[in-house]
């Protein structure tokens, strides 16, 4: 009797020392738990490779931890026919629509998680006046895409404050935007936003946050309307807005607007203007921001933008920026690489 006990207690000893061995090397280790984080990426259509077979295509071969993919971009105006012709749309794909849609399919069925949406607007489509909402609509439902991303950058919107309040001449449209959008494309569909950098400046704590612009405050007014209610997510464009510009700062504003999910934005170097550079040191203080304050996660633009000259970490490429804020964002398979398919040369409008 004594010695069944003691062998079965060196039996037990010995099984539990090795299962510390081999999780201590790392030969034994449990994946990440599911991570409450996002990572999104926009996906430039017009940097997409051309062929007849989905499978080459580099839309397919995005690792999961890009969790959330926003194609870029269809006009609001779009006249959209169906049969899966992309020509009025805006999208820019040289691979014929059907083998578009039947990738979108294979990404999802190789990243169940994934959610794959369509952006309309942009710095180059900006006829949100002629909004055609059942098109956009159509395309979503016709191409297997998650929901929509409205990127509504207005050219000539002037906001301005009276009685400590912002208001500005677009802020009429873009909630009516919002509104027959989220009409036509009703939950489960995603509907996000992407939200100007100094958007939730003007008022209050940020009365005086720099920098300051003409765009001080352009989303205040839809964030304290009813429409606010319709929107999943903000992807803040926290990028293109000089050295004085401070993300984290930008972070607070919108938490204390918006109770949805809050997307800071990373922008792969060189900016537009205004000379910021995200170094991967700054990529990794504002993703441990977005962990500190629970907010959704971040975002990049873009996947395919390369930097000038050698990438580095002070002048990091989209991969670099991807792998280290999935690692912060507490993310799985890290390592593994942007695409598995080589890169176009790219533009990097």
């Amino acid at each position: 009797m004594s010695n069944s006990i003691g062998w079965k207690f060196l039996t037990t000893f010995c099984l539990t020392l090795v299962l510390i061995l081999l999780g201590t090397t790392g030969l034994f280790s449990a994946p990440n738990p599911v991570s409450q984080f996002s990572f999104v990426g926009y996906f430039q259509s017009w940097s997409e490779r051309k062929s007849s077979d989905p499978k080459q295509l580099q839309l397919t071969t995005l690792p999961p931890y890009v969790n959330m993919v926003i194609v870029s971009f269809m006009k609001p105006d779009t006249t959209y026919q169906g049969n899966k012709n992309l020509a009025e749309t805006g999208l820019q794909f040289s691979a014929d629509g059907l083998v578009v849609k039947k990738a979108i399919a294979l990404l999802k069925q190789r990243n169940p998680k994934t959610k794959v949406l369509v952006a309309f607007g942009g710095l180059t489509y900006t006829n949100f006046a002629q909004l055609n909402p059942t098109a956009i609509s159509n395309v979503v439902k016709d191409f297997g895409f998650d929901g929509v991303d409205i990127d509504y950058e207005p050219t000539n919107s002037q906001c301005s404050s009276s009685k400590g309040k912002i208001s500005c001449t677009s802020d009429v449209e873009f909630r009516r935007v919002v509104s027959q959008i989220r009409k036509v494309l009703p939950k489960p569909y995603l509907v996000t936003v992407a939200a100007w950098s100094i958007g939730a400046y003007g008022e209050g704590k940020w009365a005086n946050a720099q920098p300051q612009g003409a765009k001080t405050g352009l989303m205040l007014n839809l964030l304290r309307s009813p429409e606010s209610k319709m929107i999943d997510q903000l992807h803040v464009m926290s990028y293109d807005a000089g050295l004085s510009y401070n993300p984290q700062d930008a972070l607070a504003a919108y938490q204390n607007y918006f109770k949805g999910k809050v997307f800071m934005g990373i922008q792969v170097p060189p900016e537009g203007w205004g000379g910021n550079v995200y170094t991967l040191s700054k990529v990794s203080s504002l993703a441990q921001a977005v962990v500190n304050n629970n907010a959704g996660g971040l975002m990049l633009w873009s996947l395919q933008k390369q930097p000038d000259g050698n990438p580095s970490e002070n002048k990091p490429n989209a991969e670099m920026i991807a792998k280290t804020s999935c690692q912060i964002l507490s993310l799985n398979n890290c390592q593994q690489a942007l695409f598995s398919l080589p890169t176009n040369k790219l533009d990097n409008r």
